[in-house]
């Protein structure tokens, strides 16, 4: 029986198992109380079932081997008793491959197509989406041929993007990685789709071929790809390729709009998809680096953080710090603005000294003279503070940021300014204690002598406060006076034994 039918007979069942417990508990103990106990066995039965909450779909790389062996002792067992759709459905994919070992990858990509759609068919028909919208019946992904969805289906996905990439169709292939990775996130050609986006990511973006070149152009691969694998010929970099809105009507190994971006998207599915394989970050390296060629610094500074963060035991862990220094300082704007990236890059440099004890001496000197360039931008930005708040007249805070500027930095000039000026400040202070009258503090004045304490004097009857005669008020609402509360008469305390009353 199918499984989807077997679970729809198995919520009847329990539905009506619960009904029939409702009967004496709904007696004894009320409807308000039996809410949410038939409510939570719903939530638990639906959770059980529902394939979001499972995880029987994800596979590991030992896991999809044993898939890949599993799937071919299947496919002779289907060969000789499958039924007629996948029979045919078979004959379909073998001929489409023959046209794909003779080189006939125009023919091999439209019948590999028919495959697809032939599958796609089975359970994407206007009665099964029907019936799925009802909750009549679910197409099951364990299907006949493994619990991993339909393979016939999965092998004709990769064979059509496969077919399309030997046309230089990169476009059209990585849109068909991207439908194989979308209905099948673990599938069993996962290591050949991830390799063959970063190709096509690689020539997009304009990166040497050679991978074992070094410099801003290319990066050394921490996985060791094959070189002698077929790689996307190199193109010369065209200045459309920055405009994304310019459509590309003359070369058809690129897409029509926007070569970057979808450069960058094949990136992003590699190390999102295979976030543990071989290129995963290789594919954060160098869509940092290209965002740092392209002057994008923001976005290269979060890709090299996330390079350091989630992969650092990566080739290419260096180099995030150094690069990352780099383009946190570039997307510095100025002591007028946020300091943040300036913290940052003084905060990786320093790091860099530390962690990689092997940098040369020259680089370390490097390194020294680019800290004191970062520590001069700090100071400067210290007094940029005092000078805006010079003008705003904030003397708290003019002295607030003195104070810590001479202290954070006593050797620098600025510090003999902030000097100065916390002299001025004082200066200032003194005069106005001497010269401001008394009125404008709303006290009394500081330059009249304490008066001399004068003895107590008997407390004398205080005349009742005459009420000033407002005249004429308009008032929008009728007031009334607080009431007069009466004092309160207290007996005398008596001392209680063992006190002693002082007179």
């Amino acid at each position: 029986m199918h499984r989807s039918k077997t679970n729809f007979r198995r919520r009847l069942t329990a539905t009506g198992l619960t009904a029939l417990l409702a009967v004496p508990l709904f007696g004894m103990s009320g409807c308000a109380s039996m809410m949410p106990f038939s409510r939570k066995s719903q939530m638990v039965e639906e959770t059980r079932n529902d394939p979001r909450y499972t995880i029987d779909g994800v596979q590991g790389p030992t896991e999809r081997q044993l898939s890949e062996r599993r799937w071919k002792r299947d496919r002779e067992e289907l060969a000789r008793t499958g039924d007629e759709a996948t029979l045919k459905a078979l004959e379909a994919y073998d001929a489409a491959q023959a046209l794909y070992d003779q080189g006939k990858y125009a023919d091999a990509e439209e019948r590999f197509d028919g495959v697809v759609k032939l599958r796609n068919a089975k359970y994407n028909s206007w009665s099964a989406r029907f019936n799925r919208a009802w909750g009549i019946e679910d197409y099951d992904m364990g299907d006949a041929f493994s619990r991993f969805g339909d393979a016939i289906e999965e092998d004709a996905l990769f064979m059509l993007a496969e077919s399309q990439f030997q046309q230089t169709h990169y476009a059209d292939a990585q849109n068909s990685y991207e439908e194989l990775l979308k209905k099948y996130p673990s599938t069993r050609h996962l290591d050949q789709v991830t390799r063959q986006l970063f190709r096509i990511a690689r020539y997009w973006l304009n990166f040497d071929e050679d991978i074992t070149k070094s410099g801003d152009a290319a990066i050394q691969l921490a996985s060791g790809e094959n070189r002698n694998a077929k790689q996307p010929s190199g193109r010369q970099a065209s200045a459309m390729d920055r405009v994304p809105v310019l459509p590309n009507l003359t070369d058809k190994s690129r897409p029509l709009f926007d070569t970057y971006g979808r450069g960058e998207q094949a990136l992003r599915s590699v190390w999102l998809h295979d976030a543990t394989g071989p290129l995963a970050d290789d594919a954060l390296m160098m869509a940092a680096n290209h965002n740092l060629r392209t002057a994008n610094y923001v976005e290269a500074a979060r890709l090299y953080t996330l390079l350091r963060e989630q992969y650092p035991d990566s080739p290419h862990i260096k180099d995030a710090y150094l690069l990352g220094s780099h383009v946190a300082l570039a997307s510095y704007e100025g002591a007028a603005y946020d300091g943040t990236p300036l913290d940052q890059s003084k905060k990786l440099k320093q790091n860099l000294l530390t962690l990689f004890p092997e940098t040369t001496p020259e680089q370390r000197e490097q390194l020294q003279r680019e800290i004191e360039v970062l520590e001069k931008a700090e100071i400067e930005r210290l007094w940029n503070l005092v000078e805006y708040y010079q003008v705003k007249q904030v003397d708290s805070a003019i002295a607030l940021h003195c104070n810590l500027l001479i202290n954070t930095y006593p050797d620098s000039e600025y510090a003999a300014r902030a000097r100065k000026v916390l002299a001025q400040i004082e200066q200032k202070i003194q005069n106005s204690q001497q010269s401001q009258p008394w009125w404008q503090f709303g006290g009394q004045n500081r330059n009249v002598p304490q008066q001399q304490a004068v003895a107590p004097q008997a407390a004398q009857p205080v005349e009742e406060e005459k009420k000033p005669d407002g005249g004429f008020r308009l008032r929008l609402w009728p007031s009334r006076e607080a009431p007069k509360l009466q004092p309160i008469d207290t007996p005398e305390e008596q001392p209680s034994a063992g006190t002693v009353t002082l007179e």
